[in-house]
């Protein structure tokens, strides 16, 4: 296995692929949900010395330069070392040739450029002349005849057409009128473009390198929308400047490595989050086993964590203030220990009288391991880390960063989460880290527990919260210790500015170039749109989208720009990834979820001016994992690193392919389970039903050591099915996995955290360290009317408190925010995973809950109607009626009043969202204590305020049944204790109603 592809094909043969000969098939290296195969090698790094060509290593044959043709020799490379074409010129191709094309090159072209791929293939050959296939070139493409310099990007346009009319297995084109879209939906109709494209081109060429854009053009004058979807065989990026800004950001280390240190970077004004982490890590030297955590500081306090890349740029203000912390890249689950700094406030007139502590400065983070023990006293430890290169040495008073105050390295660093301030060469400059700072805890009630004492009390971590608050208190003592000015002022986001002459040199990111690429903007007037609404050709606006991604995508930089006076070259440095080049937020098709991930596996390069410029290529052999450079017929091995340079041309990227939707829930455990090392039976554990009602089955195995693989069914129905792994059995508080199936048959799987019962709390998890810790293997499919949600954990233990759930048919998340409706139905288990049983839990204080709801229907919304109904239709019993009624009413207060009780009681315990149903309840006895307090002081019948006391008990005693009947449904609805309560209350209260009506009727007519 190398690199992600499977080798079993391959492995026997002479052939080293470029990017894994079997791309199309099998998943390639990327840590994504659907990636199965991943590379456990690192790769080496090599030197600059030359291989030479003759060796018996395959694919790294040069090509002589005939004249001036090194832009002939950089394109033909790449395309040779694209897996799907050496593959298929290597076979026997000639039976798709298409010598009847008008438009192709009599079948001349094909065969000279597999003639030559076949040669660049085999082993142990010197460099290769391509004069047959440079005379070939020249006959048909007369403008790359002699021995003129070209532009590389001109020939490979050329040469992929060319094969493209040469291998056309469409011998007779159809002619196909295209229609406007004309209101249609738009997957109907890139279908039907599509369809028609692939009726009349059909080739090698379209299978691997066309995709297919949307394009919108509307008129200015009649807002006509006009939609076509048209074929492309590559994307020409514009490296074109907007305005840029300016940023200044203070970096902080969580291992005392460094102290803070301020940088101003540029970057695009558009740009996004991921453009600012990408110019910060160039800028301070990031290593390749450091992360930047970037975050918002307010009130001397983390205000939030910009963790999301795609957040725009435009939404930091100019007075906000950032840091960013170097963080190793953990794969644990972490959560970040907050440092906040606070100095003592003294009062007015006397400074021997403080009044309290106040934050002050800038909080530093440093993350802790969720699956390790920490103490007391290994917070100290990682606070006296984070604050050692600010700590003074004796006598001078001035900072030090030596050896005793750099705690951990780098590579220590990221296999712990506790930097040891110990292990630093031992002397007088570090005189802090025998003592104790005065630091506080923050646990999950709000209190500060003192760090100072009981070193070896485990800190309990908070379930629900990502961030460990900690208290520093500056003293005077302490702050003589430390030089502080570092943490103290820390500067602004700095403003916009405008495009300079350097902008040309500054890096720019490949996605902004992309997203300029599919910017709306109006047509030039040399190319305007013919309206058919206005019947005038209209300077109309275009915006394109992309809608359909080929498996080979080529990407070119334009860098060379022309005038009537003058052609120049853009040297701006365009930062591309070689790695997780993701393009799903970029597909405008809505029903296409499946991820769109793309690796560099070549790119050609052009050094110097237009005229006198050279080219070269940079490719990638999969089977050697490294990179080689491509110089005519010099080549030589390069560092990855070394791929990026301001020279990048055109780039080639390869679809990281996913798993297939086609397998079965059983082989989804099968890969799961073979992809894992040392071991080798196949075995998994199958429960019954653990929600027969909804037909949910969970299977699951324990595939290695911190490696769990868990497959979901259930049945495939028009509502999404949940899985949650829960600390206390509660929803709140829990991580669900949601899976549901859209009517067009398109999958979707996503994770979710509860903070809350309010759908606002309800909050999709985007970042990988926010969620469960999901593997590399994950994927969802549906087959014979159910629904698998397949996925991996790496944790020791997962949890045993699991909680299924499945939502109301009809109401699916949606795009662009996936908000998550109120479930139909749920049901909460407890799984042994030694044994494979559960059993379901009760729902938490279930008993409490029915006393709660059962004695505030007797008592609010029974008994205190009933005493209503005795004191008006009973009253010739005189006084009988008066003690029945006070009996009746006394009785429901004291029934009402306990059931309140046990309400606040619930709410304490489960911290219950419920504001409405409270608020109605602290109204409703409020009124019931009033009506009691009215009776104790109900004046005489003679006296002359009687007939406003009997107004008043009469509205108050009716508002309060009113909102108790209100409150009752509300409550069964909040409980969801079923229709049956509602029936049974509904039916009591109709009762009520037919007596009141009788009697109101007999007393009218009596009157």
């Amino acid at each position: 296995m190398n690199n992600g592809s499977l080798a079993a094909a391959t492995s026997h043969s002479s052939i080293a692929t470029s990017g894994g000969l079997s791309a199309s098939k099998y998943s390639s290296r990327n840590g994504n949900s659907g990636s199965h195969f991943q590379n456990l090698n690192t790769e080496k790094a090599y030197g600059t010395s030359g291989v030479s060509t003759r060796g018996a290593i395959c694919g790294l044959t040069g090509l002589l330069n005939l004249g001036n043709t090194c832009f002939m020799n950089s394109a033909i490379q790449c395309l040779v070392h694209t897996p799907e074409f050496a593959w298929y010129f290597r076979e026997d191709y000639h039976q798709e040739i298409n010598r009847q094309n008008p438009l192709g090159m009599v079948g001349e072209l094909a065969l000279a450029f597999g003639d030559l791929l076949r040669k660049l293939w085999a082993p142990g050959r010197a460099p290769v002349a391509p004069r047959l296939f440079k005379s070939k070139l020249a006959r048909f493409a007369p403008q790359f005849s002699g021995c003129s310099q070209h532009d590389s990007q001109e020939l490979l346009a050329f040469l992929l057409d060319g094969l493209h009319e040469d291998l056309n297995r469409v011998k007779h084109k159809p002619y196909i009128k295209s229609r406007d879209a004309d209101g249609r939906a738009d997957e109907e109709v890139a279908d039907e473009y599509w369809a028609n494209h692939i009726a009349r081109n059909d080739s090698i060429i379209v299978d691997v390198c066309q995709g297919q854009y949307k394009s919108t053009l509307v008129c200015p004058v009649c807002n006509k929308v006009s939609v076509t979807f048209d074929p492309f065989m590559y994307l020409s990026l514009p490296l074109q400047f907007t305005a840029t800004r300016s940023m200044t950001l203070t970096i902080f280390t969580c291992d005392g490595s460094a102290l803070p240190a301020a940088y101003t970077l540029t970057v695009p004004k558009h740009g996004r989050c991921r453009d600012l982490v990408q110019a910060l890590s160039n800028a301070c030297s990031l290593q390749f086993n450091e992360k930047l955590l970037l975050a918002e500081i307010r009130g001397h306090l983390i205000y939030r964590f910009l963790e999301d890349p795609m957040i725009l740029l435009s939404t930091i203000k100019e007075d906000n203030h950032l840091t960013a912390c170097k963080i190793p890249k953990v794969l644990k689950k972490t959560k970040f220990l907050q440092l906040i700094h606070r100095r003592e406030e003294q009062g007015i007139g006397n400074a021997q009288s403080p009044v309290g502590w106040k934050p002050y400065g800038t909080p530093l983070v440093s993350p802790i391991s969720c699956d390790d023990t920490i103490t007391r006293s290994d917070i100290q430890q990682i606070v006296h880390t984070m604050l050692s290169p600010m700590l003074r040495t004796k006598g001078s008073g001035a900072m030090t960063t030596s050896n005793a105050s750099v705690v951990a390295s780098n590579e220590s660093h990221a296999d712990s989460s506790i930097a040891d301030p110990t292990k630093g060469d031992g002397g007088s400059s570090k005189p802090m880290l025998s003592e104790k700072l005065p630091l506080q805890l923050v646990d999950e009630n709000n209190a500060c527990i003192d760090l100072t004492v009981g070193d070896d009390k485990v800190v309990k971590l908070s379930l629900s919260s990502m961030s460990i608050l900690v208290f520093v208190d500056w003293s005077q003592k302490l702050l003589a210790s430390y030089d502080t000015k570092h943490i103290e002022n820390l500067p602004e986001v700095c403003k916009h500015v405008h495009v300079s002459k350097k902008a040309r040199n500054e890096p720019l990111s490949l996605y902004t170039c992309l997203e300029a690429f599919l910017r709306e903007e109006p047509l030039v007037p040399e190319d305007m749109w013919y309206c058919p609404q206005c019947k005038e050709r209209r300077q109309a606006s275009k915006k394109l989208d992309l809608w359909r991604l080929p498996e080979v995508l080529v990407i070119h930089l334009k860098r060379f720009s022309y005038s009537r006076s003058m052609k120049h070259k853009l040297d701006t440095f365009v930062n591309f990834p070689i790695h997780d080049f993701d393009l799903t937020n970029y597909v405008a098709n809505e029903n296409n979820t499946r991820r769109q991930i793309y690796e560099l596996y070549a790119l050609t390069n052009h050094y110097g001016s237009m005229g006198s410029g050279h080219y070269t290529a940079h490719i990638k052999l999969l089977d050697e994992n490294r990179w080689y450079n491509f110089d005519d017929s010099h080549i030589s091995p390069i560092n990855e690193e070394d791929v990026k340079s301001a020279a990048a041309y055109v780039l080639f990227y390869k679809r990281v392919t996913l798993l297939s939707d086609e397998e079965s829930a059983d082989r989804i455990l099968i890969l799961l389970k073979t992809t894992t090392e040392g071991l080798s039976q196949l075995y998994f554990a199958v429960g019954d039903h653990v929600w027969s009602s909804q037909g949910f089955i969970l299977r699951f195995v324990q595939a290695a050591p911190n490696v769990w693989n868990f497959v979901l069914s259930a049945p495939s129905t028009n509502a999404y099915v949940a899985i949650g792994f829960s600390p206390n059995g509660n929803m709140v508080g829990s991580t669900a996995v949601v899976g549901w199936v859209e009517s067009g048959g398109t999958s979707n799987m996503k994770q979710y955290f509860l903070g809350g019962q309010q759908p606002s709390l309800v909050t999709l998890i985007q970042t990988p360290t926010q969620g469960l810790p999901f593997g590399n293997a994950s994927t969802m499919l549906v087959q014979s009317g159910r629904i698998y949600i397949a996925f991996q954990l790496l944790t020791a233990q997962p949890g045993s408190r699991l909680i299924y759930a499945v939502g109301p048919v009809g109401r699916l998340p949606q795009a662009p925010d996936f908000r998550l409706t109120e479930h139909q139905d749920k049901i909460a288990t407890s799984l042994n995973y030694a044994s494979g049983q559960f059993q379901t839990e009760k729902r938490p204080e279930s008993n409490l809950r029915r006393i709660h709801g059962l004695l505030n229907m007797l008592g609010w919304g029974i008994l205190i109607p009933i005493g209503v109904m005795v004191a008006r239709y009973m009253r010739k019993w005189d006084p009988l009626w008066f003690y029945m009624h006070a009996v009746t009413q006394s009785i429901g207060f004291i029934l009402g009043l306990i059931g309140v009780m046990c309400g606040f009681v619930l709410d304490g315990r489960l911290s219950a969202d419920v504001p409405i149903h409270k608020a109605l309840g602290i109204v409703i006895i409020s009124f019931g204590c009033l009506q009691v307090l009215a009776l104790l002081i109900r004046p005489d019948k003679s006296s002359k305020v009687r007939k406003y006391w009997n107004w008043y008990h009469f509205g108050v005693g009716r508002a309060l049944v009113f909102l108790a009947v209100i409150n009752v449904f509300y409550g069964i609805h909040l409980g969801k204790a079923g229709s049956s309560w509602n029936v049974g209350f509904a039916a009591f209260l109709v009762v009520l109603f037919v007596i009141t009506l009788i009697m109101e009727i007999r007393i009218w007519c009596r009157e």
